[in-house]
């Protein structure tokens, strides 16, 4: 390959456009290749997008880890209404069951977050 704008042998690759480089071009970017000082920042610019997302990613695990604790209590809530006031042993079960699912599912993405951050 030939850089485009020496017209040397290139030494690499742009990491953010694809264009050939040459030992004379590379601009400063941490461990990575790049032609250019607009490629350098189009590619902190997207470093920083995929932290922000990464960060949003492990709140809405825990938001979700809240939401199944939520119905975890709901459905024992329910289950204890059911056994009290029903007397349908099916409803009170079922109902008990579900609180226990829903409780494994939290502490799972309870810890799916730990995990993320």
């Amino acid at each position: 390959m030939i850089c485009p704008t020496h017209n040397s042998e290139a030494v690499g690759i742009c990491s953010y456009c694809g264009r050939a480089v040459c030992a004379q071009c590379p601009k400063p970017s941490g461990p990575r290749l790049v032609c250019s000082d607009t490629c350098a920042a189009a590619l902190a610019q997207a470093d920083k997008a995929m932290e922000t997302i990464l960060q949003k990613s492990v709140q809405n695990t825990r938001a979700s880890a809240f939401y199944y604790f939520l119905c975890a209590a709901g459905c024992a809530a329910g289950a204890v209404g059911a056994n009290f006031y029903f007397h349908v042993p099916f409803l009170t079960w079922f109902m008990g069951g579900c609180s226990v699912l829903f409780a494994i599912a939290g502490f799972w993405y309870l810890r799916i977050a730990r995990k993320q951050s």
